[in-house]
């Protein structure tokens, strides 16, 4: 297969030229590694880093970085967008009192804070009460 072909179907997609492609590369480089002798003088940091020297070194005789990158495709975008894990969205809804007016559940309340307003309250786990500093914001049942 000619290299402006396979370009080509690289570009479209074809993951199974992509993954003769990887594997390829992986095993040409792995062969340029095993070929260099390691000094036996360095740490094993330095020789990690010399082995890495020797992989960027081999993959600069194949072109272009950017043309070893994985072109993904939409249905790979949105499935890799899909499996990742929701975060829980910290923003600021108002102060604590209207929270506690929306929420009712102090546990709730603190599910819905800032993180500025984390840093300043606290909740007491047994009892409900919400404390600022030392002071009694909440009781559990009605504002203080």
């Amino acid at each position: 297969m000619s290299d402006p072909l396979k370009d080509i179907m690289r570009k479209a997609g074809d993951d199974q030229l992509k993954e003769n492609e990887r594997e390829r590369w992986n095993k040409n480089m792995d062969e340029a590694d095993s070929l260099a002798e390691d000094d036996e003088d360095l740490t094993p940091s330095e020789l990690r880093h010399d082995r890495y020297r020797r992989k960027q070194e081999f993959a600069s005789r194949l072109g272009p970085t950017s043309e070893r990158l994985p072109i993904m495709s939409a249905e790979e975008i949105a499935q890799k967008q899909k499996d990742r894990p929701k975060r829980r969205e910290i923003k600021f809804e108002g102060p604590i009192e209207k929270l506690i007016e929306k929420y009712k559940d102090p546990k709730e309340v603190f599910n819905h804070l800032s993180i500025g307003q984390l840093m300043k309250y606290h909740l007491d786990e047994e009892t409900g009460c919400i404390y600022e500093g030392e002071k009694l914001i909440f009781d559990g049942q009605h504002l203080v």
